[in-house]
């Protein structure tokens, strides 16, 4: 089955008083009214509930606090909840299974989760995506696609220019509409969206990478040319050497002395000494304890990501069987071996549940999608566990060091008393001081180089991904290109059949030789001219005939990633005509009966047409004025 969802259910509220709650079904749901009776408000809904990003309400809908959805998809029955707000990028909070058992469990049952994808776990649109069966996308600059972006496509409303594809909104790119369109088209497959997530990651690392190069590049360059590992090590060598026969020479100075009289500056040399070593000592003693925590952590972890990935492999498996087989009838108890009571085909034949259409569907999702959240959040504090393991060690040699000078420093302070050669082992003293304090920066200048060498292998490594993983979605786009042509031609033509069909009385279109369209720049032509039409109900005639033109595509042709289902708030628009909009209805119910693809349309009309006002087809009461859509 291709990419699916249909509403079933739509409940508003404010406290606890119901303003709106309606049962949705398959095929067309109309929403009919006069004007200003709270149509719009309802669509608003459906979009806001759905996932739109939506914050400049009507006023009518200024008295709703949430949104409930209970949604159909490919993987089982969801219920939605939103909270009504004037703030964009609001959560939404989803439970596996139907609205009235998500509205009779506690609110620990309901996950809410962030509009924006966040850093370990999910966005709702990524819940959503897998539900319905969409691959995951992205569009330009690296944002993410969301159920938002899509909605803009899936959703015609009054407010955008009859003029555009999507959903007027400020901040828009060319870039995210064709990236929606190819997506909902059918054109982009999984293999292509893997390869351009991981191009973006590989992208943002990249800059990374050569942010940190470069940082550290600047920091090295106060070091003058000399900062390779190798002269660096071989600096230090030396430097080393000439430390030891300092020391040599001190510890002949001192067994040659004759006699000592301890002084108090000797005792502070001694006591700061002391003091400068045990706080190196345990400097170096907490590092290792740190080190050896994170190493065990890694090592566990590393287990436990093992353990997930086998669980998913698992469930992935112990869900094809179950599907496969279906339900079983148990003779005997797995748990006490009694023999068990057959029970109603309609329960479980174990515990006697009830058994809801979609519920197995919604809990295999729930559990599979907490495993893979779990993976992926396990995955991401690993690599941050190894960041860290790889500083802790850099740290700990510079500690090292540390305590090596304090160490030398007692051994001198405790080598013997002061004689009268204290002149020259105070100089030596000194030099060798000096030679620690120059030991120290060198060994800081060393794992200095080691990150920059790091860094400009990293650099290097994700420049070189980056150039394959582009050649590779370079050949991916080649090889679309057929099925670029065969979607887009299938979309062209199906909205050429409904304008087509239009009422040639009222038609203003001329002879349609041909349609054609561009999802990047929002606009489509008739006969290659881009928006043509003579008057303003005839642009709200060929903006609804595009959208449903490219639903039509999706049900003949299962390659199409459009979920089958379609929103319109504007049959009627800018004063056309009864007819015209009858006559656009019966299109679309047409369109409905004649499909054997499982689908759903909503429209909202304020002129019906008078066969179609049926239960079957009709949606809640017709609203008025006086009686509006909201109670």
């Amino acid at each position: 089955m291709s990419a699916f969802f249909r509403i079933e259910r739509m409940l508003v509220t404010r406290g606890s008083h119901v303003l709106y709650d309606e049962v949705f079904h398959a095929g067309v749901n109309i929403i009919h009214g006069s004007n200003g009776s709270g149509k719009s408000t309802i669509a608003d809904f459906i979009f806001f509930g759905l996932g739109g990003d939506l914050k400049d309400w009507k006023a009518s809908a200024s008295r709703a606090e949430q949104v409930y959805i209970q949604l159909i998809t490919k993987s089982g029955t969801l219920s939605l909840r939103r909270d009504v707000a004037t703030e964009g990028g609001r959560p939404m909070s989803i439970y596996f299974g139907t609205l009235d058992e998500a509205l009779s469990s506690p609110k620990e049952s309901w996950q809410t989760l962030p509009y924006r994808r966040p850093d370990h776990g999910y966005s709702f649109s990524q819940v959503l995506f897998n539900a319905i069966g969409l691959p995951e996308s992205i569009s330009d600059g690296g944002s993410n696609i969301t159920m938002h972006q899509l909605l803009r496509l899936l959703y015609v409303d009054q407010l955008t220019p009859v003029q555009r594809i999507f959903r007027v909104e400020n901040f828009d790119t060319w870039q995210t509409r064709q990236a929606v369109g190819d997506l909902l088209s059918g054109v982009g497959g999984y293999d292509l969206y893997e390869k351009q997530i991981a191009l973006r990651e590989t992208e943002k690392l990249y800059g990374a990478a050569v942010t940190e190069y470069r940082s550290l590049v600047v920091v090295a360059s106060g070091y003058g040319e000399n900062i390779l590992s190798e002269h660096i090590s071989a600096t230090i060598e030396k430097v080393s050497n000439e430390r030891t026969g300092l020391l040599s020479s001190i510890d002949e100075l001192v067994s040659a002395s004759e006699q000592a009289t301890e002084h108090a500056d000797l005792k502070k040399m001694r006591s700061d000494a002391i003091k400068e070593y045990n706080l190196a000592r345990r400097s170096v003693a907490q590092l290792i304890d740190e080190i050896e925590v994170i190493e065990y952590e890694i090592s566990d972890a590393e287990d436990f990501i093992k353990h997930l990935g086998q669980s998913l492999s698992d469930f992935d498996d112990a869900s094809t069987t179950f599907f496969a087989l279906g339900h079983l009838a148990f003779e005997y108890c797995p748990s006490c071996f009694a023999p068990v009571t057959p029970k109603d085909e309609a329960h479980c034949q174990l515990c006697d549940t009830k058994r809801v259409d979609g519920a197995d569907d919604s809990r295999t999702l729930a559990v599979r999608l907490d495993l893979q959240m779990q993976l992926k959040e396990s995955e991401s504090l690993q690599v941050d566990r190894l960041q860290e393991l790889s500083q802790k060690k850099s740290t700990l040699r510079v500690a090292r060091q540390v305590l090596k000078r304090a160490s030398s420093t007692i051994e001198l302070g405790q080598s013997g008393m002061v004689t009268g050669r204290e002149s020259a082992i105070a100089e030596l003293s000194r030099k060798v001081g000096f030679i620690d304090s120059q030991l120290e920066g060198l060994q800081k200048r060393l794992e200095l180089a080691k990150k920059i060498q790091a860094a400009s292998d990293a650099k290097e490594d994700l420049n070189t991904r980056v150039t394959r993983l582009k050649a590779e979605i370079e050949a991916i786009l080649r090889a679309q290109g057929k099925r670029k042509l065969e979607a887009y031609t299938l979309i062209s033509n199906e909205t050429k059949a409904f304008l087509d069909k239009d009422l040639q009385e009222h038609s203003d279109f001329g002879e349609v030789d041909n349609v054609s369209f561009e999802f990047s720049g929002d606009w489509i032509a008739i006969n290659g001219e881009k928006n043509r039409a003579g008057s303003a109900s005839g642009m709200v005639i060929l903006k609804n005939s595009f959208a449903a033109g490219l639903l039509s595509a999706s049900l003949l042709d299962k390659r199409f990633n459009l979920p089958r289902w379609m929103l319109f708030d504007n049959v009627e628009d800018k004063g056309m005509v009864e007819e015209r909009s009858w006559n656009f209805q019966r299109l679309l119910v047409d369109l409905s009966k004649r499909s054997k693809t499982p689908h759903q349309i909503i429209y909202t009309t304020s002129k019906i047409a008078p066969e179609l006002d049926q239960q079957d087809l009709v949606v809640g009461r017709q609203y008025q004025r006086a009686a509006r859509s909201l109670n």
